[in-house]
């Protein structure tokens, strides 16, 4: 039987599975013994040899694998690829390299006595020995061409999630609106100081009640027909009706130019006949006659004067109430202001304490009114700072409290719950504050000594490393190309990413 060439075709490792179905097909001879070097990515997987079977039969080759990669040899022989000279005896792989005939498919047994020296053949023997050396060498020169290559196109991405702590914190800090960069050793943070004053005016009802005989009341309409001047018509201001009879008005007014308003009046006695029930009735001013006044103010009657069955009188409890409730109405009018106009600011806790003055209350205790006017103003002064500078501030500060303490580990999250006035220094203008809540920490991971730790490991070895390293909860690591299973050797293709 006459024999068939074969042709050997060497791999270096580092080929698609795509590249060596193409050199098959290149290839003249029948039979292709394929030299693998171990650790060949593209046939370490059961689908690609059985792809590489597939389309050698269908291009009618016969592949042998020759390689010293224990894994692939096991992979090959379970897809029914042969392995070259494995399964042949000393004389037919004797015919395989000299003849290059085809293997025979019948094992037959032959023993081989130590005294029985083979029979001289015309044949050339060959030297196994220098065969098995100079594959080991071809396949140690393949794997560093491998090695070499494989670092060029391998790279990997690690996302690393550590570990995480919530702690309380309390810190104390100077706001200074007088300096212009923060002092981290100091613990001083520049701010703004703020002014706001308020002026305001309430009205409370009174809930005295005179027990003699009530005069007359009723309410009457003040109009300005001044259209550039204004005037004040004080409380006790008399008007005088066409019979003559004098009523006073019970409160203070302000007529702004062409403006009129509403006030009670009271009769100067009692008795039937100050009572006015006609609308029309015509009043005059007895303190306006003579002045340019006289025909500029007029008065008309909005209801009628009569006798009720008592009068209310100021009582303490009224003006005390009316402070209470001028103060809290000042305070919420200054604070609403300060939410609107500093809505990204925080202020010290202490700013609700708004320095309030009354400058007017328009009925004295025990004069008859139904209500009173209190008006006043309001003052505030107060240190603020942006919230998100504050919070900048205080991670820096306790970082590098942290520090000190020889602490590795980040602030990567803080809320403010409270920001406690301490001491306000009007003169300086400068406020002391407490700054309490929760934080967030994380330990502090060294990635360049983790990647040079990581460069040329295989899975099993990075998850080694990886547990060294308490501050890691967890790692996920992903290698490119797909069939790779170890770490690109330039840690520069190594690419971690921190959670």
């Amino acid at each position: 039987m006459q024999s068939e060439e074969r042709e050997y075709l060497y791999l270096k490792g580092t080929e698609e599975l795509g590249d060596i179905i193409d050199a098959i097909k290149g290839v003249e001879s029948k039979e292709i013994i394929l030299v693998v070097p171990r650790n060949t990515r593209c046939l370490l997987h059961p689908t690609n040899l059985e792809i590489l079977k597939h389309e050698a039969n269908k291009h009618r080759k016969k592949i042998y694998i020759s390689t010293d990669d224990e894994k692939l040899i096991s992979l090959a022989k379970s897809e029914g690829l042969e392995i070259f000279l494995e399964d042949f005896t000393y004389e037919e792989a004797t015919k395989i390299v000299t003849d290059i005939l085809p293997p025979s498919k019948i094992k037959p047994k032959i023993k081989i006595k130590e005294d029985i020296k083979p029979k001289a053949t015309s044949r050339k023997k060959i030297n196994y020995k220098k065969v098995v050396t100079l594959s080991l060498i071809i396949g140690f020169i393949l794997f560093t061409v491998f090695l070499y290559t494989n670092n060029l196109t391998t790279s990997a991405t690690i996302e690393i999630s550590l570990k995480k702590q919530d702690l309380p914190f309390e810190e104390v800090v100077m706001l200074d609106p007088n300096v212009n960069n923060p002092d981290i050793d100091k613990a001083v943070l520049p701010a703004e100081f703020i002014e706001i004053v308020k002026n305001h005016t309430v009205k409370q009802q009174t809930s005295g009640l005179k027990t003699s005989k009530a005069k007359p009341t009723g309410k009457v309409m003040f109009v300005n027909e001044d259209r550039e001047n204004s005037i004040s018509i004080i409380q006790g201001t008399r008007i005088k009706s066409s019979k003559g009879y004098i009523y006073r008005t019970m409160e203070r007014i302000n007529l702004e130019p062409g403006a009129s308003k509403e006030v009670y009046v009271v009769a100067d006695n009692t008795g039937s006949d100050y009572e006015i029930d006609d609308l029309n009735e015509k009043f005059e001013i007895p303190g306006l006659i003579g002045t340019r006044w006289e025909k500029l103010i007029k008065v008309k009657l909005v209801e009628p004067i009569v006798t009720g069955e008592g009068s209310k009188i100021v009582t303490v409890d009224d003006i005390n109430e009316g402070k209470i409730k001028l103060e809290k109405e000042i305070k919420e009018v200054i604070l609403q202001e300060l939410a609107i106009k500093y809505k990204d600011y925080i202020f010290p806790e202490g700013i609700n304490l708004v320095e309030v003055k009354v400058t007017d209350i328009s009925h004295s205790i025990g004069q008859v009114a139904d209500e009173i006017i209190l008006t006043g103003s309001g003052k505030v002064q107060v240190v603020g700072v942006k919230k998100d500078k504050l919070i900048e501030f205080v991670k820096d500060l306790i970082s590098k409290n942290n520090l000190k303490e020889n602490k590795e580990n980040n602030v990567v999250e803080l809320k403010i719950d409270k920001v406690k006035l301490l001491n306000m220094d009007i003169k300086s203008k400068t406020a002391t504050v407490s700054i309490s809540g929760q934080l967030t920490i994380q330990g502090s991971l060294n990635v360049k000594k983790l990647t040079q730790e990581l460069a040329g490991k295989n899975l099993a070895e990075a998850q080694k490393i990886f547990n060294n390293y308490p501050v890691i909860e967890k790692a996920e690591l992903i290698i490119k190309p797909f069939w790779a299973n170890y770490l690109p050797l330039d840690i520069s293709k190594i690419n971690v990413k921190i959670k």
